[in-house]
């Protein structure tokens, strides 16, 4: 009787990291992760990221260029369906609000027009500095729902974290300025469902659902923060040789940003120019209502927890 062949063992696959799917490529075809080394040399793994970011055809450049030079584009854009080719929306505004609200006290305190070398000249006593006009205000915090001996107390407290806020901002700025943008991107985050709030009110009937208004909330303000932040680079370099020409950048970059959110508001609803510009200045008026309450929210807050 022949001996019967021995038969090979198949070839072990591979198996994903994350779900455990075999696989046979540089990606899970179940859950779509890279299958890619991270224990390399620090700039080999630089030298990816570089590329991620900048490359024309990566998603973070493609949504970095929508994000700026096309208004509204990325919100209808996710809502037909074509979401891979972006990063996604909260991703991209937590990345950006970060990096905005880190980098921003980083700029303050390289500047050399920081807030404590500023006077504000009063009538009786000139050349008194802001930090003083402050301490020696009277300041009376008062709230309905509280009794007005908690009034009192409260503001009261209000006069001493001041003073002690006041002290800290003299002895080291950075720090102060840094404590104030924490608590400012927190009360920015909260607000936003506030501020689409306002666009589903100035568009009932239009068919749009409160998600599409929260998206469209979401990128405008990735792109505020991200221009804001840019504006703010290029400011640290008005008095060198490069000033006149990021000058220029600056003044065209704040002349885009209005009209920015005009043509997002246009791209995204389709009304007609006259009916987005009145919609566009209510809108505009409100907005700076409800974020100068979160200003004030978090001067308060700020001071409080100092």
């Amino acid at each position: 009787m022949e001996e019967e062949a021995s038969v090979a063992p198949a070839p072990q696959r591979a198996r994903c990291p994350n779900c455990d799917f075999e696989i046979d490529g540089p990606y899970c075809p179940s859950c779509g992760q890279q299958q890619k080394n991270l224990n390399r040399y620090i700039w080999t793994l630089a030298g990816e990221l570089f590329e991620e970011v900048f490359h024309p055809d990566s998603r973070a450049s493609r949504t970095l260029f929508a994000l700026l030079f096309r208004p509204g584009y990325l919100t209808t854009e996710y809502f037909a369906g074509r979401r891979m080719r972006y990063v996604p929306p909260l991703r991209l505004y937590l990345i950006i609000s970060f990096l905005f609200f880190f980098i921003l006290p980083v700029i303050s305190t390289m500047s050399d027009n920081m807030p404590n070398q500023v006077n504000i000249e009063s009538g009786d006593e000139p050349g008194q500095t802001w930090q003083q006009e402050l301490k020696d205000g009277e300041y009376e915090l008062s709230f309905p729902w509280l009794t007005d001996e908690e009034n009192k107390a409260l503001s009261e407290r209000f006069d001493k974290q001041l003073d002690k806020t006041i002290n800290q901002f003299d002895d080291d700025p950075g720090k102060v300025i840094g404590e104030f943008m924490d608590v400012m991107s927190a009360v920015m985050f909260f607000l936003l469902p506030f501020f689409a709030i306002l666009l589903k009110i100035f568009y009932l009937g239009s068919g749009v659902y409160y998600a599409e208004h929260l998206l469209l909330t979401v990128h405008n303000h990735s792109f505020l923060f991200l221009a804001l932040l840019i504006s703010s680079l290029l400011q640290l370099a008005e008095n060198t040789v490069v000033g006149p020409v990021t000058a220029t950048i600056d003044a065209v970059l704040n002349f885009w940003m209005p009209i920015y959110m005009f043509i997002s508001l246009k791209h995204a609803y389709s009304n007609g120019y006259l009916v987005t510009f009145l919609k566009y200045f209510i809108l505009t008026i409100g907005y700076f209502i409800l974020a100068l309450i979160g200003f004030l929210t978090t001067i308060v807050v700020g001071i409080m927890m100092a």
